[in-house]
């Protein structure tokens, strides 16, 4: 399943994307047609998986709030 997702601030999404990828989540930029951004939860995503995907994501928003 993918699960698309913004941001609030659109000019954040290659922040995004690249400190992502230093904590080794990667692929998480939305489709070219649409933008946003897309989790795969594929292939049985282990619920830490999506436990580390949060809390970058809570964390993220609180620099950038």
């Amino acid at each position: 399943m993918n699960v698309p997702f913004t941001l609030e601030k659109p000019e954040l999404e290659a922040e995004f994307v690249k400190e992502a990828a230093k904590e080794k989540m990667v692929q998480l930029k939305g489709h070219r047609s649409v933008g946003g951004m897309r989790a795969s939860t594929y292939n049985a995503m282990p619920l830490a998986g999506v436990e580390k995907l949060f809390a970058f994501m809570k964390d993220f928003q609180a620099k950038h709030a």
